[in-house]
């Protein structure tokens, strides 16, 4: 229904020129070097590969395409993945066709476009991880993460390849700088803390 709207609002756009949709990235690959785009404007989720498997698969066949993603995702692991992935641009799918445009122009024209929101979640992320940094060493916030998940102290252990008394060592001093008795208390110290 979103790819239909957009194929829509491209066919009446002054601007832009659509030369070819796709249900799938694999769809997509199969006609890309014949129809060869100047921008590709990806949706993330894509039955078959991702998104940003899609983008870097086409890059190999025409590195000089400028890639938007559009996601409805908004959770700090997916934007992070994005950002990583070299695209240059993203924008959520529920904005307005203005913003689409906006979007479109900036990139299709050589220059990055991130949405406020997009910048604004990977700002707190950064912010948490510094926090989190200046309270905790490296090991206590692997074993933070770890206990968070759910993991035993022997999990933990294995997981690392430390032993039994050095994660109970890391664990008890974590729960002391989060003022934590019990793990339960300290999922959710780190909770109001912004840590997790």
């Amino acid at each position: 229904m979103f790819r239909a709207f957009v194929e829509t609002w491209l066919a009446k756009h002054p601007r832009f020129e659509l030369v070819g949709s796709a249900g799938s990235g694999e769809e997509a690959l199969g006609w890309l070097l014949e129809r060869r785009p100047e921008l590709l404007v990806v949706d993330l989720q894509l039955p078959g590969m991702d998104g940003l498997d899609f983008v870097r698969a086409a890059r190999q066949a025409r590195p000089q395409a400028r890639a938007l993603v559009l996601s409805s995702l908004m959770d700090p692991l997916a934007l992070t993945r994005v950002k990583e992935s070299g695209v240059e641009g993203y924008l959520e799918k529920d904005a307005r066709p203005e913003k689409l445009e906006e979007a479109m122009t900036a990139v299709a024209a050589g220059r990055a476009y991130f949405s406020a929101r997009f910048v604004e979640t990977l700002r707190r992320e950064s912010a948490k991880a510094e926090a989190l940094g200046k309270i905790l060493s490296r090991r206590e916030q692997e074993v933070l993460s770890q206990v968070i998940a759910g993991k035993t102290s022997r999990e933990i252990a294995d997981h690392y390849g430390i032993g039994l008394r050095t994660v109970e060592f890391h664990r008890a001093n974590v729960m002391a700088k989060l003022g934590a008795s019990n793990t339960a208390e300290l999922v959710a110290q780190a909770g109001r803390m912004g840590l997790v």
